[in-house]
């Protein structure tokens, strides 16, 4: 039974948001219907008051997908690492998009716990550029080799994705793996790798 009492009309969400009514927003989240839910769960990340985040965490359980991917967008924006387990646990989801946002998600929060999960999560075509562009957000050099392995891959966005991460992570490990990949056939890789290798700054990348 939820603490919250029903309100039996419908809320207000952009109103709520605008006057930054958090306690309305949170009842809407919990006890609103499937489209009321999803939407409090947006404008609560966007007011980003941390007295949302243990009821975002909660709705992560339900059946709703659209409330789950809002969800978990709002606690990125919040940016509260009591998220992080239960963001973990969503990278395994049924729902594509889902893990999608819980990958972003991580990326923004930026606790270590997450990069196993997300170097695992490179495995996952739907979700493997966000994991590997949230792998650079985090800067853990765990994630070095995986992303350097990704750079070999057949899909060119996986490619470019990869090197932009280890652009972020700044290791001179990739160094060589960049500049190989200024040969490649994709003008989009290409260019992430001349962005990488400036990021990164080893003067070995002049001459490429």
């Amino acid at each position: 039974m939820s603490i919250l009492k029903k309100d039996s009309s419908k809320p207000d969400i952009e109103k709520l948001e605008a006057e930054k009514k958090v306690q309305d927003l949170i009842r809407a989240l919990v006890e609103g219907d499937s489209n009321t839910s999803w939407k409090a769960a947006r404008a609560l990340g966007r007011i980003k008051d941390e007295k949302a985040v243990m009821p975002l965490i909660e709705v992560l359980n339900s059946e709703n997908n659209d409330l789950r991917w809002n969800a978990a967008i709002s606690l990125g924006k919040i940016g509260d690492k009591r998220a992080v387990h239960r963001l973990i646990i969503l990278l395994k989801d049924e729902q594509w998009y889902v893990r999608l946002h819980a990958a972003e998600a991580l990326g923004i929060i930026k606790d270590e716990r997450a990069v196993k999960p997300l170097i695992e999560a490179l495995k996952d075509e739907k979700i493997r550029n966000e994991a590997a562009l949230s792998l650079g957000k985090i800067k853990d050099k765990m994630a070095v080799q995986p992303l350097i392995n990704a750079i070999a891959e057949d899909d060119f966005a996986f490619r470019s994705a990869a090197e932009e991460a280890l652009g972020m992570i700044g290791d001179e490990e990739a160094v060589p793996y960049l500049i190989e990949a200024l040969k490649d056939e994709d003008i989009s890789v290409r260019r992430h790798a001349a962005g990488a290798l400036a990021k990164i700054g080893d003067e070995k990348a002049l001459g490429p």
